[in-house]
């Protein structure tokens, strides 16, 4: 297939390669939107496909194919899918890292370090902690130095989550990482919590309020490529799994980097609209840059 080059506008490339989670946050950003289905199995892409399709990607080394879900590691072809990549193509992973014993052993054993390290203001795999699934995160901390003794680029992240119990448990959670020697950091909670809305969305004030649907003109810094192949414009249109722009598999599928017609504004997803870094780190960043009629 022809090369597909990632537009200079891009600052992000994500790969979601199942939409199937082990775990069951209640908060979880994927869910936003009541079609999402978390523990259905769908037909996903095989490994062969992902890797034919994703090595025509031409990007830039500080924009990786960042491998998510749902929880990456659940397709079946995951370690095949990293080590068929071309070496030039730069690589993160975004996990939940509950992947037993024989799971981490086997990712030690057939992934070397190497292939996930970069030259990046962040760790290449970046851990989440969820407090009401993993508990204490004392079993989490082990394993994830287990990865880091092994030479891998890793880091725990925790989302700001506004329960008590939640914000608590990532106190603690601090403390066991820096005697650990692991680096923790904090992700700003994206969503809603008891009627108010977390965030910054002073760009576009009136995407989330959920009170009107406007049509306005909408343009990503973002490739986003569902679990069967499909290309879409929004998170919300991904999770949702609703007007993809066509599929990485198409060996005509070209990126447009233009505006596109939306009809969705007043209901779009956080993730999409929420001021935030890019990915070097930036602050002021929104994945989508929208026109209002």
């Amino acid at each position: 297939m022809k090369p597909l080059k990632i537009p200079e506008t891009y600052k992000y490339i994500s790969a979601f390669l199942t939409y199937r989670c082990n775990l069951k946050c209640s908060f979880c950003l994927n869910a936003f939107d009541e079609k999402f289905e978390r523990s259905k199995q769908l037909e996903e892409l095989a490994g062969e496909e992902w890797v034919k399709a994703l090595n025509r990607i031409e990007s830039r080394p500080e924009v990786p194919i960042t491998f998510s879900g749902g929880e990456p590691f659940l397709h079946k072809d995951f370690l095949c899918i990293i080590n068929n990549l071309r070496k030039d193509l730069n690589i993160d992973i975004l996990t939940n890292l509950q992947w037993g014993e024989k799971g981490l052993e086997q990712f030690i054993s057939e992934v070397k370090p190497e292939r996930l390290r970069r030259n990046s203001p962040y760790a290449s795999i970046r851990v989440s902690y969820h407090p009401e699934q993993m508990g204490n995160g004392a079993e989490l901390v082990r394993n994830v130095k287990k990865l880091q003794d092994a030479g891998f680029s890793i880091g725990i992240w925790a989302v700001l989550y506004p329960s008590p119990e939640q914000l608590s448990a990532i106190n603690q959670m601090q403390f066991r990482c820096k005697d650990a020697e692991i680096e923790f950091r904090l992700k700003e909670y994206t969503g809603a919590y008891k009627g108010e809305m977390y965030g910054d969305y002073s760009k576009y004030p009136k995407a989330t309020v959920h009170e009107f649907r406007e049509k306005v003109l909408c343009k990503t810094t973002e490739l986003l490529m569902g679990f069967d192949g499909k290309v879409y414009r929004c998170h919300s249109d991904a999770y949702s799994k609703e007007n993809p722009i066509g599929n990485i598999t198409d060996p005509n599928f070209e990126i447009q980097d233009i505006f596109r017609e939306c009809g969705k504004f007043g209901f779009c997803h956080p993730c999409d609209v929420k001021v935030k870094t890019d990915h070097r780190q930036k602050l002021g960043h929104t994945s989508v840059e929208i026109k209002r009629k």
